[in-house]
């Protein structure tokens, strides 16, 4: 699981006026390619923080934000919703993991403490599940979220090109948003990966 500081440098990329953190990165970009050649690409209005993404790890995790917070730009483009996107992606095959077997495991508790911050299964609930034909989707409640994000989260799991990816969006307090534009900001951002890495 991700560090408490790399969750308190996640939330500071989705907020304004954080100068010392993104006034040295006013310049910014919506895609950034890993070191084996899958391409990350923000949905519109989201850029990616390369302050806090890991591109070249294994599992490699994207940090994305506004555009306009990033950027310190208020004409930049904005996503429809607020919070931080993070794309992890594991380097292994994952072509074996159907929706619907990664749906059995996540309702597990072995599975819920892999999705809990603190990895502690009675932490999190599972709001809603949903096994597509090309993915898991995940709408759940952790009770161990970092302070300032919202104990909702949505999250999209999926095969792409033999990788194991995980698209997730994390709400900010006080800035809430309705369930369904969630999803819709996750699966916008699943399709922009999709298509940036289909040849």
């Amino acid at each position: 699981m991700p560090t408490s500081r790399f969750w308190v440098l996640v939330v500071l990329a989705a907020l304004p006026g954080c100068s010392g953190f993104v006034a040295s990165k006013p310049e910014t970009v919506s895609r950034i390619e890993l070191d084996d050649g899958m391409i990350v690409s923000g949905a519109n209005g989201w850029c990616v923080d390369p302050t806090t993404s890991q591109a070249s790890g294994d599992p490699a995790v994207v940090v994305l934000g506004s555009c306009a917070a990033i950027g310190q730009n208020a004409l930049a483009p904005q996503p429809d919703v607020p919070g931080v996107v993070t794309v992890s992606i594991e380097r292994v095959a994952a072509g074996g993991f159907s929706p619907e077997a990664l749906q059995e495991f996540f309702v597990t508790e072995a599975g819920r403490a892999v999705l809990a911050r603190d990895g502690q299964a009675q932490s999190i609930e599972i709001i809603e599940a949903e096994a597509r034909e090309d993915r898991l989707v995940l709408y759940t409640e952790d009770q161990s979220a970092l302070p300032g994000t919202s104990s909702k989260t949505w999250r999209a799991l999926f095969d792409l090109g033999g990788r194991f990816v995980s698209v997730s969006l994390y709400g900010l307090i006080g800035q809430p948003f309705e369930p369904g534009d969630g999803q819709a900001a996750v699966d916008a951002q699943v399709d922009a990966l999709i298509a940036a890495n289909t040849r």
